[in-house]
């Protein structure tokens, strides 16, 4: 089929989520993402307290896939830093420090993906890289130069590594375990346009619990030849989504 003219360009193995699915899967509001990835405006009262201007904040994860009429969709490698910047705001770093961490980051490691990228935990130098020694779960975090002095103590992203799969040559992320390597429901953009499957297969979540409602789980793991495990992994995934 010939390709249309206008149609957007998106390379093989990007991984392609809507911004209300990328909310669920990363357990925040659509509302709160957007303003992380499209940055947002604010009015600033003058000293004089009678006038006001308007000021506007920059996204903090640069998004690069292109618009689909007013959709703007997020990649995986997008996706796998917002879980870090989620991670820094919960731990109360300010959005302020998240988004220059970002910005030198970038700089330093030469890419557009500083948060998805294995070498932010472990260079040793600058924002968001290892302060310690210990390989499993380093203490990360230094704000540098004129930014203030902050460690986030290693066992806050001893999860965020252990669920994540690197490319050896990028050191980039490159699939993700939502529930961690014990469950067996991985995210990897080379499969599905990066859509939670089963670990091992292509078989997404969605179809085992769309069939399993309609039958039963049984028949969804003998249909799709899976096991009880994985088919009870992949509806409870899905279900856990539902409720987000």
């Amino acid at each position: 089929m010939p390709q249309l003219a206008n149609a957007p360009s998106i390379p093989l193995g990007t991984g392609i989520y809507a911004r209300v699915e990328a909310a669920q899967l990363l357990g925040i509001s659509p509302d709160r993402l957007r303003r992380w990835v499209g940055g947002y405006t604010y009015w600033l009262r003058e000293a004089t307290g009678t006038e006001r201007r308007r000021r506007r904040q920059a996204a903090v994860v640069r998004t690069e896939l292109p618009a689909v009429g007013r959709a703007q969709a997020l990649s995986f490698l997008e996706l796998m830093e917002l879980r870090v910047v989620r991670a820094l705001i919960e731990q109360g770093v300010t959005l302020q420090h998240v988004r220059r961490a970002a910005q030198l980051a970038s700089e330093r490691f030469d890419t557009r993906h500083p948060f998805a990228s294995r070498r932010v935990f472990t260079d040793g130098q600058y924002v968001f890289s290892a302060v310690s020694e210990e390989l499993a779960a380093p203490n990360v975090v230094k704000w540098t130069a004129a930014e203030i002095d902050q460690v986030v103590a290693g066992p806050v992203f001893d999860q965020f590594l252990s669920e994540i799969e690197f490319d050896a040559t990028t050191a980039l992320a490159r699939r993700w375990w939502p529930k961690g390597r014990t469950v067996p429901v991985v995210l990897d953009p080379s499969i599905g346009f990066g859509a939670p499957i089963v670990a091992g297969t292509a078989i997404r979540t969605s179809s085992i619990a769309r069939m399993a409602r309609a039958s039963s789980i049984r028949d969804a793991a003998v249909a799709y030849e899976i096991d009880m495990r994985q088919a009870e992994s992949a509806i409870a995934f899905e279900a856990e989504l539902a409720a987000a």
